[in-house]
């Protein structure tokens, strides 16, 4: 295996959900890269069938935050996810995925939340979104506010070894 292969998969093992930021911004240019992998991240025939509301609005992301998506209310940069309907569910996941990854690469912490109770049809309202569209993903992105990862407790879950989880041939 390349050395580059190597470094390629310890970058996707390393990839951590992150719910602890700082109040520093996520740049312009950043953000324009993590929404530009975004653009290129794969879909069933590539039917993009997204669309994503960037919000940088602290009264926005409180409201994000109290309708259950807690991490949003604390990150630099929420990104809603607009999809038409579940049927778009593996490619809205997929995305979410991808924009974790970019941001990651950008040295930011990100992680993958949902909208709960009456906070999709809310958010959809606050925002303009039409009614027929699905409202429930958001990914949230800032500084990794390490301190504050740190102090908070550890309920380590241990990876299962391959041999649990990976079947051969049949289950």
């Amino acid at each position: 295996m390349s050395q580059a292969t190597d470094e390629q998969l310890r970058f996707l093992r390393q990839l951590r959900a992150v719910k602890e930021y700082t109040s520093e911004p996520v740049s312009d240019q950043a953000l324009a890269d993590i929404l530009e992998v975004g653009r290129w991240s794969a879909s069933g025939s590539n039917r993009q069938p997204w669309d994503v509301v960037v919000v940088r609005d602290p009264a926005v992301k409180q409201k994000f935050g109290e309708w259950g998506a807690r991490p949003a209310a604390t990150a630099a940069v929420v990104l809603l996810l607009v999809t038409p309907g579940p049927s778009s569910a593996f490619d809205e996941g997929r995305l979410a995925e991808r924009l974790c990854l970019a941001a990651a690469a950008h040295g930011l912490g990100s992680t993958v939340a949902t909208l709960k109770n009456e906070g999709p049809e809310s958010a959809k309202q606050l925002l303009g979104i039409p009614a027929d569209r699905r409202v429930i993903t958001l990914v949230a992105i800032g500084h990794t506010d390490v301190a504050a990862r740190r102090a908070r407790p550890k309920n380590a879950q241990p990876r299962k070894p391959l041999a649990e989880f990976v079947h051969r041939d049949r289950f």
